[in-house]
């Protein structure tokens, strides 16, 4: 889902994509002779768009888009606390647990999108941020240091670094990053999101008693059921045409909804905490655990002093700081390109190298207030642009039967409402945490599965995964443009080689102390992507198999009314988010829904 942006945009304000074969789509020009030029190029491509992000809001789109990226970021980030609240204890006391990582989303996410170039882009506190504070804790109770102190001057050199690397032009290196890499990354967030998720609820038979964890089980996997079955819901042939849409906007929402309160019906009462005094034990289903007051979890008061870390640590900060820029530079620009990714047809253009250098800001605030840094989200970020987006199904072209159908979208609302909404609702739980703490986490473990699984759409590995089981004689319906190009002999080695690189990497990540690299072994993907892979598969080969997507034809779908009434799709598929191999219902091959 992303494409290879090039350093100059043009006149459109869209991103040039690498063309062609050879080495030339990989020449970088990084301009480091004229710093802030490609800021003031951002600057300039954004702003007269600047009062449309606002009043282009007015849609019901918005309001569905931002409870659900509510939910999605809030679910991972009281994950994230519970586990720094668990490994950064200081005599018996964390350091950083849910007031802190809710209030850097909270704060940052705002900041992001009102100041942000590309407000699509949701930031909160991620994984790899989370193993990385703690073994920046780890290394300052090794040394005997205060953590906090330390973590703000890791965070202040960062942040100087991210706006060094933003003024200096640098983020045009991100035109090296090509689909593979893009794509490898997101796979990988998504397994981790599905192994956590799953993982949690078999572990719940091992933690708890036979009745609640059952009741776990139910509550997990009834979430991700019914996200994906709601969230569906344009596919269907029943109800009218408003009715599966509201459906398909709202599903994930109403699906978290519904399970939170499942376990609260009848008899299920008596599992929960709420019956038991709010005691969590082994006869209780598990609630979030939250802090009764909107307070650090420390021992302090809110701004971190810097002055109170040794000279000789704060020489020794610049080490971890720049293990988070390298992390940082890769992920966050990372979700911005699939955030923005061809098929989506956003029109209102990038700006790479101001929001790395807003990040840099976002990073002196929480440095001086000691809670976590943030940057974008994967899968939240492609998935707040998918949310936004008008879709449609359409048959393809000479597609006689529902097995033809595929999806496109029509138009996206690029605005800054949803983005700063959700960061507002977040923000808003600090005066709720009693409520949060009635929450089943068996339902956020589902969530993390549907998201992981809402993820795969659009994913070429995946869909290339998929042809391992596909029906030879059924292998044009999934509408790969490089099945015609490539000798499938090629396809399978090079789908079976990224497969094994994924599970090396995913593996890494549940090494412990060994974790925190593996942002360096997705970085290596880029030079891999363009030295050896062409030398294994052949050049043409992996430029068709990594190649970038297709924009939708927007001004066609909008001004094709023949072609609507119709339901057909002109050309091979392009703007597809996904081809539905019989999904879709009988009689409903030319209905647009």
């Amino acid at each position: 889902m992303c494409q290879r942006v090039m350093a100059n945009p043009d006149d459109s304000g869209a991103p040039k994509e690498g063309g062609g074969g050879g080495d030339e789509r990989f020449r970088v020009s990084c301009n480091w002779r004229r710093p802030f030029a490609e800021m003031r190029n951002d600057l300039n491509r954004r702003r007269p768009h600047y009062l449309s992000d606002w009043t282009d809001a007015y849609t019901r789109k918005v309001v569905s888009s931002a409870l659900f990226m509510f939910f999605t970021s809030i679910a991972p980030g009281i994950t994230f606390s519970a586990l720094l609240g668990d490994q950064t204890r200081v005599d018996g006391r964390a350091q950083l647990g849910p007031v802190e990582v809710i209030l850097s989303t909270a704060v940052t996410g705002s900041i992001f999108a009102i100041f942000g170039g590309q407000p699509l882009v949701i930031v909160g506190v991620t994984g790899p941020v989370t193993i990385f504070t703690i073994a920046v804790f780890n290394i300052s109770d090794a040394l005997g240091i205060d953590f906090l102190p330390f973590y703000c001057w890791v965070q202040i050199w960062a942040a100087l670094m991210h706006m060094g690397l933003a003024a200096s032009n640098a983020c045009s290196l991100i035109t090296l990053v090509t689909r593979y890499s893009c794509e490898t990354f997101g796979m990988l967030i998504a397994v981790i999101y599905i192994y956590n998720g799953l993982r949690n609820l078999i572990t719940y038979f091992v933690d708890l008693d036979p009745q609640p964890a059952l009741l776990s089980l139910v509550v997990g996997l009834g979430t991700t059921w019914l996200a994906l079955l709601l969230t569906s819901a344009r596919s269907w042939s029943i109800l009218n045409r408003t009715a599966r849409t509201l459906l398909a906007d709202y599903g994930a929402t109403a699906s978290i909804f519904f399970f939170c309160f499942v376990p609260y019906m009848g008899a299920n009462y008596d599992l929960t905490p709420a019956a038991h005094g709010d005691n969590i034990t082994a006869s209780t289903i598990a609630t979030l655990d939250v802090p009764d007051a909107v307070e650090p979890s420390a021992d302090r008061g809110w701004l971190i002093n810097p002055a109170d870390c040794p000279a000789w640590a704060i020489v020794l900060a610049i080490a971890p700081a720049l293990i988070l820029t390298v992390l940082f530079f890769f992920d966050h620009n990372v979700s911005s390109l699939l955030a923005q990714a061809p098929e989506f047809g956003l029109k209102k253009g990038t700006a790479y190298h101001w929001d790395f250098f807003v990040i840099g800001v976002q990073m002196l605030v929480t440095g001086l207030l000691g809670i976590p840094p943030v940057n974008g989200l994967i899968p939240q970020a492609p998935l707040h642009t998918d949310s936004l987006c008008e879709k449609e199904w359409r048959t393809r072209p000479a597609g006689h039967s529902a097995h033809d159908k595929v999806e496109v979208i029509t138009h996206c609302h690029e605005q800054r409402v949803s983005g700063l909404a959700q960061a507002v609702l977040i923000g808003l739980t600090l005066c709720a945490l009693t409520v949060l703490g009635y929450i089943p986490i068996a339902a956020l473990d589902g969530l993390f599965i549907y998201m992981g699984i809402a993820s795969f759409g659009g994913n070429s590995f995946y869909q290339r995964l998929v042809l391992f089981i596909t029906d030879p004689a059924r292998r044009a319906a999934r509408g790969l443009d490089f099945l015609d190009g490539v000798p499938s002999g090629v396809v399978r080695r090079y789908t079976a080689l990224q497969l094994l690189i994924l599970a090396c990497i995913f593996g890494v990540t549940l090494v412990p102390y060994a974790n925190c690299l593996f942002p360096v072994l997705i970085a290596v993907l880029v030079p891999l992507r363009i030295v050896t892979l062409p030398k294994l598969f052949g050049r043409e080969n992996v430029d068709a198999l990594d190649a970038d997507g297709n924009a939708p034809d927007l001004a066609r779908h909008s001004a094709d009314a023949d072609g609507a009434a119709e339901g057909t799709v002109g050309g091979a598929a392009a703007g597809t988010i996904c081809a539905e191999d019989g999904e879709a219902g009988p009689g409903a091959a030319t209905e647009v829904v």
